[in-house]
């Protein structure tokens, strides 16, 4: 039989020891360099706020319309008292009172959150966040008759 030099045998894979290594140095390597380009727990923060605001605008639209089927509720103008089930709601405007923990809050009724009341504005500050006055959402009362309450969101803490 004739012998075949090693120069020309041609190489069929990689062996199990330069997979091990590759698979260390690409590990190594992602394990690294992927908590800089994802920040789980912030993202997860953010969309959570965004849920939140979503929660807030239909929380607030109900109670409007919840308003306009009591005729004792002022729409537009003026203060009134929404009494739920589930409790009281003070309005202003028309819409859940923002400064009041028995306006918009009461409206929600969440968890997760800390409400911090400010004149006639009500932060919803993200509980667990790096900068929670800064991983919050706002909602402002209506601030003229007939005007639609302020809600805006600020996720640069989280």
């Amino acid at each position: 039989m004739r012998r075949i030099p090693a120069s020309q045998i041609a190489q069929r894979g990689t062996s199990l020891l330069e997979m091990i290594c590759a698979i260390t140095i690409m590990g190594s390597v992602s394990a690294t360099a992927l908590p800089a380009f994802v920040d789980l727990p912030a993202e997860a923060r953010k969309s959570v706020l965004a849920g939140l605001d979503g929660a807030v605008q239909s929380a607030s639209v109900l109670m409007h319309v919840k308003c306009a089927t009591q005729a004792d509720c002022q729409l537009s103008a003026g203060r009134s008292v929404l009494n739920l089930p589930s409790g009281s709601v003070h309005m202003e405007r028309g819409y859940p009172q923002g400064g009041n923990p028995a306006g918009i809050e009461s409206a929600l009724q969440l968890s997760g959150f800390t409400a911090v009341h400010v004149a006639d504005r009500t932060i919803f500050q993200k509980d667990g966040a790096p900068q929670a006055a800064n991983c919050a959402v706002s909602y402002t009362s209506p601030q003229t008759d007939g005007g639609l309450p302020i809600i805006s969101v600020d996720t640069s803490g989280c």
